[in-house]
């Protein structure tokens, strides 16, 4: 059966050592001069004015981890994401050492194979829905091997209803964090 292709952002699933992930979050501000919505499942980049916005693919930076919610508006509270140009609080899952789960991309028609375990890409950051309040946020496997692409591939999701092939789920760990040295380097980020 093939994967259904739905792209959902990342989700924190464990850490490196294997420990489970309890939901540990840290907060950040945004504020009004982010021009992109932030969606749960997206990765962000810390601003130099310690703001946070979402990765959009050109942002550049290393990436500081996951929004994982949006904090509540009590003049909204059915808000599902953060709007562009919209100020409010964001939790992100900024461990660095922390896996996720994200689902490969299916654009080009070439899915990736257990040989891309170990190798680096980049996210693909598509706009997430307004409807659903989804990420779409995806493995970019047209950047296999970057030297020093923003995630690192593990493994496949072992699971019943993922295996290889277009848009499958796969465990990845930040290989550009905010808050670790640049895999490769040898400099601090």
């Amino acid at each position: 059966m093939p994967n259904a292709d739905r792209p959902r952002g990342a989700r924190a699933v464990r850490h490196l050592d294997g420990s489970p992930y309890n939901g540990a979050t840290n907060k950040y501000a945004v504020d009004v001069s982010n021009a992109t919505a932030i969606f749960p499942g997206d990765f962000v980049i810390r601003e130099d004015d310690g703001n946070v916005a979402p990765y959009t693919g050109t942002s550049g930076g290393n990436v500081l981890g996951v929004c994982a919610s949006v904090q509540a508006d009590p003049d909204n509270l059915s808000r599902r994401y953060l709007a562009a140009t919209t100020a409010g609080t964001v939790l992100i899952a900024d461990a660095p050492d922390l896996i996720f789960e994200i689902q490969e991309d299916d654009v080009d028609g070439s899915a990736l194979t257990a040989a891309a375990a170990g190798a680096n890409c980049d996210v693909l950051a598509t706009a997430g829905s307004t409807t659903t309040g989804q990420s779409a946020h995806e493995i970019d496997r047209s950047t296999i091997l970057a030297a020093n692409g923003q995630l690192r591939l593990l493994r496949i999701v072992e699971r019943e209803d993922n295996d290889y092939g277009d848009a499958a789920a796969w465990e990845v760990a930040i290989n550009e964090h905010t808050y670790k040295s640049v895999a490769g380097t040898g400099t601090e980020a």
